[in-house]
C-alpha cells in the first residue's frame, strides 16, 4: 500500500500540465486536511523554492520544487536520515541505467541541462565513431563528481522498436576516444 504522499501521483504524470494541476490541488487538499504537513526545508535538494510534506503517519518526507521553465516540477522522496558529512551521491548516478522511456528521456534531458548549467555535469562531444546519423543519436555526459561517462543513447527505428538507454559508456571506449 503506497503512502500518502506517495499516492498523491497515483496515475498522474506531473510533467505534463493538467496532471501537474491535479496533483497540485492533491496536496493542497491533503495539507488542509491535516493527513499531510508541510515541514522546514533542511537542506535544500532541488531548487531555491522548494517545499518539504511530511506524513505523519510514516514519517516519510517529500520535497516538491514547482515547476520553472525550463525546469520540470519535481516531488520525489527525501532521505533526511542521511548523516551530514556523508558525501551526495554523484549526480549523474541519480538516473538508473539501462532502457528508458520516451518520457524519461525528455525529463533526463531538461535536468541534464540543469546539471551542466549548475558546473555539476559536463556535455562531452561523441566520438566520430557514434556521430548522429537520421536515426540514433547518441550525448555524453561526464560527471563531474565522480568522473563517470554516461551517455544517453536513442534509436528510433522504422522497422524495430524503439530504443533509448542511459548507460556508463565502457572504458574501452572512452580509451578508443582518447587515441
Amino acid at each position: 500500500m503506497a503512502s500518502i504522499l506517495e499516492s498523491l501521483t497515483e496515475q498522474l504524470t506531473i510533467t505534463e500540465y493538467g496532471d501537474w494541476l491535479v496533483f497540485v490541488e492533491r496536496l493542497d487538499q491533503a495539507v488542509r486536511s491535516g493527513c499531510v504537513r508541510k515541514v522546514p526545508v533542511i537542506k535544500q535538494v532541488w531548487a531555491r523554492d522548494e517545499e518539504w510534506f511530511l506524513d505523519p503517519a510514516t514519517a516519510e518526507i517529500y520535497v516538491y520544487a514547482p515547476p520553472n521553465p525550463p525546469s520540470l516540477p519535481i516531488w520525489e522522496r527525501v532521505d533526511v536520515l542521511r548523516r551530514d558529512g556523508m558525501p551526495d551521491a554523484p549526480p549523474l548516478s541519480i538516473f538508473k541505467t539501462g532502457p528508458i522511456t520516451v518520457m524519461m528521456a525528455h525529463v533526463m534531458k531538461l535536468r541534464l541541462e540543469a546539471l551542466v548549467s549548475r558546473g555539476l555535469a559536463e556535455e562531452l562531444p561523441a566520438p566520430v565513431a557514434v556521430r548522429q546519423s537520421k536515426d540514433r543519436t547518441e550525448k555524453w555526459y561526464k560527471d563531474m563528481v565522480s568522473n563517470v561517462v554516461y551517455r544517453l543513447s536513442e534509436y528510433y527505428s522504422l522497422h524495430d522498436a524503439d530504443d533509448l538507454r542511459w548507460e556508463v559508456v565502457p572504458q574501452a571506449l572512452l580509451n578508443a576516444k582518447i587515441q
